[in-house]
């Protein structure tokens, strides 16, 4: 990623950044499918945070 801070990293920033389209490109992927799997990493990293704050409030 050429993005310098994470206050600009968004959906959009990520599929118009350089190194990210080259990826893209190479690897055959559409801007469409990108997002998708962008949006099933969110899901599946804010479940495991509910899993891990279900554990801390278990153990307390």
């Amino acid at each position: 990623m050429c993005t310098t801070t994470i206050s600009t990293l968004t959906l959009n920033t990520m599929l118009q950044d350089p190194l990210v389209r080259l990826v893209m490109h190479s690897d055959k992927v559409s801007e469409e499918d990108h997002s998708q799997l962008l949006f099933r990493i969110q899901e599946s990293l804010m479940a495991r945070a509910e899993v891990a704050e279900a554990r801390v409030q278990t153990a307390a």
